[in-house]
């Protein structure tokens, strides 16, 4: 199989899907003015991804030590094992018991699946895909990862990236923690959440993770590499904390400045104002960002509890204007979810629930928040897509739309 062009001829995704459709066995090389990068297929799986400047080997053992998963030492240690054996890093870090197996597979798996994800990020480049009858890879420790799944999470990255950017600004950016009261993390046999989460803003495992490496000093770049996820949720929740003001831009000016500065006196807001902000602050950006939420998030934004929780709070017309909202932006997910049905599938569902079925959506992401499905219907070159007015405004919000542009070669 001849693949060969740039990316402006043919992108990115068409060629994961073809690979991956036809089961190919070969590796592809991407090359644009600043890099080359390498990835490996076994039968239409990814089972490996390299950078001609940075290569994985050589990166692993740094990105370890920079998680906190091995110390200097080791790393230095299994160096000089490498040298003389010429083994792989990772088999050497095992078999010394400096980590575990599984330990070694999140990380090489974060590591491979991230260079893949910054291809997506590329706006021009050439590509050659060469058919092998074999590809060497870390077999022990790599899991192949199917082009479908890749092509998910792509697009995801994709939809979310320019935001995300937009507010991290740049990975030499520093930010430092705002002066906002952490919630402590939650212990076994401790009060009801709600009791924790008067105390202060409540955090996630992951983001308490990215939180703890915002140190004032430290750069985007750093953190990324110090944290144990990837590098795109990493980014995601460093922007959501920027986006709920739990950090902030430092920028080092003037010591002189900072001295004579007038100092800010803010007079506290009562516990009952801190909670209400956090509520009505909370659901709207869940629902315009579309994060993975918890189990009770999930039901507050599919509307089963959003009257609840927000009528001590707003009144009847602020509550049926924030659904109004996350309606539409369930309805803009869904809009983006029949795009990538047709990149999968050469064409537009006949009816929403086939975004359930194929698991692009979940059941509750076609109905808006009052449980009244989209309406959906293709047309001639494209389809329609709207959603009936709220008591708060009438007017339905609709979408027609065009089949996402596919080069061929």
């Amino acid at each position: 199989m001849a693949l060969k062009g740039t990316l402006k001829d043919f992108n990115l995704a068409d060629i994961f899907q073809l690979i991956g459709i036809q089961k190919k066995t070969g590796v592809l090389t991407l090359k644009n003015e600043k890099e080359v990068v390498t990835v490996s297929f076994l039968e239409g799986d990814v089972v490996a991804a390299d950078s001609l400047h940075r290569r994985l080997e050589d990166r692993l053992g740094t990105v370890l030590v920079k998680s906190g998963r091995i110390t200097e030492a080791q790393l230095q240690e299994a160096l000089k094992v490498q040298k003389n054996t010429l083994q792989r890093m990772g088999n050497i870090l095992v078999e010394n018991r400096f980590i575990e197996a599984q330990d070694l597979r999140d990380a090489l798996h974060i590591q491979i699946s991230q260079m893949i994800y910054r291809l997506f990020r590329w706006r021009d480049g050439e590509y050659n895909f060469s058919q092998e009858e074999r590809v060497d890879y870390d077999k022990d420790y790599v899991m192949p990862m199917s082009a479908e799944s890749i092509l998910m999470e792509g697009a995801r990255i994709l939809d979310e990236w320019p935001m995300i950017e937009k507010g991290i600004k740049s990975f030499a950016s520093v930010f430092r923690a705002a002066n906002v009261e952490i919630a402590a993390a939650p212990r076994d046999g401790a009060a009801h959440p709600g009791e924790e989460a008067a105390k202060g803003v409540t955090l996630n495992d992951q983001e308490r993770l990215v939180h703890s490496l915002v140190d004032g000093k430290r750069t985007i770049q750093e953190i990324v590499e110090r944290s144990t996820l990837s590098e795109f949720e990493t980014c995601r929740i460093l922007y959501d904390l920027i986006t709920r003001q739990i950090l902030e831009e430092f920028r080092a000016g003037p010591q002189k400045a900072a001295v004579t500065a007038a100092p800010v006196v803010s007079r506290p807001a009562s516990p009952g104002t801190v909670r209400a902000g956090s509520m009505l602050l909370a659901v709207v950006v869940l629902a315009a960002l579309g994060y993975r939420l918890a189990p009770a998030a999930q039901d507050i934004l599919a509307g089963d509890m959003l009257g609840g929780c927000l009528a001590p709070l707003a009144g009847a017309t602020q509550v049926e204007t924030i659904e109004g909202a996350i309606g539409r932006s369930r309805l803009l997910r869904v809009d983006f979810a029949i795009q990538i049905y047709y990149l999968l599938n050469r064409g537009y569902p006949a009816e929403l629930h086939y975004l359930v079925t194929s698991q692009i959506l979940k059941p509750d992401a076609i109905v808006d928040p009052w449980g009244r499905p989209f309406r959906y219907e293709v047309q001639p070159g494209g389809y329609a897509l709207s959603m009936a007015g709220t008591p708060a405004d009438p007017r339905p919000f609709q979408i027609f739309s065009a089949p996402p542009q596919v080069e061929q070669q």
